[in-house]
Protein backbone atom coordinates (compact mmCIF):
# COMPACT_ATOMS: atom_id res chain seq x y z
CA UNK A 1 0.00 0.00 0.00
CA UNK A 2 1.08 3.68 -0.94
CA UNK A 3 1.27 6.14 1.18
CA UNK A 4 -0.28 10.31 -0.05
CA UNK A 5 3.32 11.12 -0.08
CA UNK A 6 4.33 8.12 -2.90
CA UNK A 7 1.30 9.27 -5.01
CA UNK A 8 1.23 11.20 -7.89
CA UNK A 9 -0.95 14.51 -8.73
CA UNK A 10 -1.60 16.53 -11.41
CA UNK A 11 0.39 19.96 -11.19
CA UNK A 12 -2.35 23.05 -11.07
CA UNK A 13 -0.06 25.26 -13.06
CA UNK A 14 1.41 23.12 -15.73
CA UNK A 15 -0.87 20.35 -16.19
CA UNK A 16 2.33 17.48 -15.71
CA UNK A 17 1.60 14.73 -13.48
CA UNK A 18 4.39 14.74 -10.82
CA UNK A 19 5.51 12.63 -7.56
CA UNK A 20 3.76 14.40 -4.98
CA UNK A 21 6.48 13.60 -2.31
CA UNK A 22 9.17 15.25 -4.77
CA UNK A 23 7.25 18.52 -3.87
CA UNK A 24 7.27 21.04 -0.93
CA UNK A 25 3.57 21.97 -2.43
CA UNK A 26 0.51 19.16 -2.61
CA UNK A 27 -0.98 20.73 -5.76
CA UNK A 28 2.25 22.11 -7.73
CA UNK A 29 5.20 20.05 -9.37
CA UNK A 30 8.50 20.61 -7.65
CA UNK A 31 9.57 23.06 -11.10
CA UNK A 32 6.33 25.50 -11.03
CA UNK A 33 6.14 25.60 -6.91
CA UNK A 34 10.15 26.18 -6.96
CA UNK A 35 9.42 29.20 -10.08
CA UNK A 36 6.30 30.01 -8.66
CA UNK A 37 7.09 29.92 -4.83
CA UNK A 38 10.99 29.72 -4.05
CA UNK A 39 10.88 26.28 -3.02
CA UNK A 40 13.74 23.52 -3.62
CA UNK A 41 13.43 22.31 -7.45
CA UNK A 42 14.00 18.54 -8.33
CA UNK A 43 17.60 17.97 -10.01
CA UNK A 44 16.02 16.97 -13.15
CA UNK A 45 17.47 13.66 -14.91
CA UNK A 46 15.08 13.14 -17.92
CA UNK A 47 14.70 9.85 -19.65
CA UNK A 48 12.10 9.58 -22.34
CA UNK A 49 10.74 13.18 -21.64
CA UNK A 50 10.13 12.51 -18.24
CA UNK A 51 12.07 13.35 -15.37
CA UNK A 52 12.94 9.56 -13.22
CA UNK A 53 13.40 11.51 -9.52
CA UNK A 54 10.06 13.69 -9.76
CA UNK A 55 8.37 12.33 -13.03
CA UNK A 56 7.51 16.48 -14.07
CA UNK A 57 7.39 15.96 -18.14
CA UNK A 58 8.79 19.69 -18.75
CA UNK A 59 5.42 20.93 -19.29
CA UNK A 60 5.30 24.57 -18.53
CA UNK A 61 2.29 26.54 -18.62
CA UNK A 62 2.02 30.24 -20.56
CA UNK A 63 2.47 32.38 -16.68
CA UNK A 64 5.60 30.29 -16.44
CA UNK A 65 6.85 31.10 -19.98
CA UNK A 66 6.27 34.64 -19.44
CA UNK A 67 8.16 35.11 -16.39
CA UNK A 68 10.96 33.60 -18.18
CA UNK A 69 11.25 36.13 -21.08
Amino acid sequence: MTTDNEKTGICDECGSEFLRSCSEMKGLCPECAHILYGYENCDHVFKDGRCIRCLWNGNKSEYIRSLSS
